[in-house]
């Protein structure tokens, strides 16, 4: 992952992570450009959504919805 330090736009070193919630954390960050910027800051990480789901929820997702389905058209589905 890379971060730039929003004052300098220099390239900028995570130097801890704090945890704030589940898939929420708080980066404390340092500028690299220690000559003509040095700041230090933190931005947050945050886990937003998914653009495909984990293929193991899509599977279960699938069978869940097949289990309900009458026997005829379960069948019909599977032989596709």
């Amino acid at each position: 992952m890379r971060v730039t330090c929003p004052h300098c736009g220099s390239k900028a070193t995570i130097t801890s992570r704090e945890n704030i919630a589940d898939n929420v954390h708080d980066l404390y960050v340092s500028c690299t450009n220690v000559k003509d910027c040095g700041a230090t800051f933190v931005s947050t990480l945050a886990f937003k959504h998914y653009l495909n789901p984990p293929r193991g929820d899509v599977a279960r997702l699938a069978a869940g919805v097949l289990k309900n389905l009458p026997k005829p058209m379960q069948i019909e589905l599977l032989d596709q």
